[in-house]
């Protein structure tokens, strides 16, 4: 423990206090600004993550993850997400389907850092859901809070930042201009979020504004002596352990190679530490969530690996304010969100978030010299391939097991190690399967022939063969495929836009969500588009200042 607690002071620099003998750490909080408390099956929640510094309230550099599950009354996770933080922010949604029973939910969210925590490990709201498909019985007295006494409640104001509407009235398909202004320089320089949607009789929960939530109780220090989780300081981590049940092997300073296959690929290598523990961190662009680890080299059958669990809340309570009781006064509002999320789903992408794509080239990009098999005379076997086409590799045959090397002149090849062999990205040791592989199913093959080093290992070169499909499949009952938790896609709220000049005149627009923005600049001119849903509409601000000052506003106009 000691080892870890230097690096996090390191790590931290900033931000450690010694009292008498122990070590004190700031701690992390987390904020969940929603679209919405009360769901019917077919909408999205929509959330923005705001992980704070407790101790400052200042966004937080510590977390790189974030976790945001939803609990029902049996202290079961129904729904988890996984999501990447950017100085402390992050954003994404959670799609309620026909799974979700009608009832209430509690909407939690951490970071592994927040779990050494003993007040608040985990940020926490109540939800409901209601689902039209499945039968529901009322239990217990109806006790729900009242739409009208919630907006009231929520009416929220603030001298130093207003949200500025040209009317309060507009009509269905109406363009709306808004604007937020700053009439404090602290407020200029910040992190907000927006929601306009459409309210109705089914606010069954009161939603925690940012306000509020830095009047609750918080750790705003972590004591050394009760550290049992790290932060994930880097980003998305994969960790384990080794083990052998041979007294003559070692664990420690064993390569461990990690490989995703398909296109795009990825290679990781890492060296064991001394109690045989490792660490990969895994690129945030690629989110294949199947990968296979491998030791290097003859032991691989020597040693069995074992992955630590994800990270999971330390979630005991399930209690709720109330139950959720559905009147007669409800079924009315009930049917005519339900008839509008089916129309809005039928008619638009099933996501109302879109992926930010990105293009990951192989790490040898630009070093490597590529062979495309259809560019020369094709040859049946993978031996004769190698022999006619790709002079940098020869192979070696002892008693029919074969292996693969580089032929490099400047050196003598071999004094670096092995070749570095990947087939469409899988780190293949035992390559006898290559000199039985149909040749016509192999695209390309791709040579580095001098020394290379990647990760923790050297090479004397390296051989990547890529085939069409880009899906290999190995031979070897040794190498398996392990499924492993990725955080979800990076994506960004889809407007919809009347003014793209296409003819919408027959298109149904039944958007209760008319518009959401996790990244709101205060300052700047803001637009949306009214949808065919007549009613009141509420506009909610939340965010916080570059000091960490809230801000949580609420307007309303009406569409008619």
């Amino acid at each position: 423990m000691r080892k870890y607690l230097i690096l996090l002071a390191i790590t931290f620099g900033w931000h450690s206090i010694s009292l008498a003998q122990n070590n004190y750490f700031e701690s992390e909080a987390i904020f969940l600004h929603t679209n919405e408390t009360t769901f019917i099956t077919g909408e999205t929640l929509l959330y923005k993550i705001y992980c704070l510094n407790a101790n400052s309230k200042e966004l937080s550099n510590i977390s790189k993850i974030a976790y945001v599950e939803i609990i029902d009354k049996n202290g079961t996770c129904i729904n988890r997400n996984k999501i990447v933080l950017n100085k402390g922010i992050g954003a994404n949604e959670i799609f309620i389907n026909t799974t979700f029973n009608t009832g209430n939910y509690k909407l939690i969210a951490y970071t592994n850092w927040m779990q050494n925590n003993s007040k608040t490990k985990y940020f926490e709201t109540e939800i409901s859901i209601i689902n039209p498909f499945l039968p529901h019985k009322n239990i217990g007295n109806n006790i729900n809070i009242k739409n009208q006494e919630l907006l009231n409640e929520n009416h929220l104001k603030n001298d130093d930042v207003t949200i500025k509407l040209l009317k309060s009235n507009f009509s269905k398909r109406d363009k709306v201009e808004l604007e937020i202004i700053s009439n404090s320089q602290k407020y200029t320089d910040g992190n907000f979020s927006i929601s306009i949607r459409k309210i109705d009789g089914l606010n069954f929960n009161k939603a925690i504004n940012s306000i509020n939530f830095l009047k609750n109780s918080t750790d705003n220090f972590i004591n050394s002596s009760t550290i049992k989780h790290l932060p994930e300081l880097r980003g998305e981590l994969l960790s384990g352990k080794i083990t052998t049940n041979d007294v003559n092997k070692t664990i420690s300073d064993k390569h461990i190679g990690l490989s995703t296959i398909g296109e795009p690929f990825d290679l990781k290598i890492v060296k064991t530490k001394n109690n045989g523990e490792f660490y990969f961190i895994l690129d945030q662009n690629l989110k294949k969530e199947s990968v296979i680890l491998q030791i290097f080299e003859s032991e691989l059958n020597d040693y069995q690996i074992t992955l630590n669990q994800p990270t999971k809340a330390e979630f005991n309570n399930t209690t709720f304010e109330n139950n959720l009781i559905i009147s007669d006064k409800n079924i009315t509002d009930i049917e005519a969100r339900m008839v509008a999320s089916q129309i809005t789903n039928a008619y638009t992408i099933k996501d109302s978030l879109k992926t930010n794509s990105s293009k990951i080239k192989p790490f040898y990009d630009g070093n490597a010299k590529e062979y495309i098999l259809d560019n020369y005379k094709r040859f049946p076997t993978f031996k004769e391939t190698i022999i006619e086409i790709v002079p940098a590799v020869y192979f070696k045959e002892n008693e029919g097991n074969y292996t693969l090397h580089i032929r490099d002149y400047i050196t003598s090849g071999e004094s670096f190690g092995s070749t570095l062999v990947l087939v469409d990205g899988l780190l293949l040791q035992d390559v006898n399967e290559l000199f039985n592989y149909n040749t016509n199913n192999i695209y390309k093959i791709s040579v580095i022939n001098k020394a290379y080093s990647y990760g923790s290992k050297i090479f004397s070169g390296v051989v990547s063969i890529t085939t069409f499909n880009r899906e290999y499949t190995p031979k070897s009952k040794n190498i398996l495929p392990i499924q492993i938790e990725r955080c979800n896609e990076i994506k960004s709220f889809q407007p919809f836009l009347y003014e793209s000049g296409k003819d919408l005149t027959r298109f149904p627009d039944f958007r209760y969500q008319l518009a959401w923005d996790d990244n709101v600049k205060i300052g700047k001119p803001f637009h949306f588009y009214t949808s065919d849903i007549e009613g009141k509409f509420e506009i909610s601000l939340e965010g916080f200042s570059s000091k960490g000052e809230p801000v949580s506003i609420k307007e309303y106009f009406e569409v008619k």
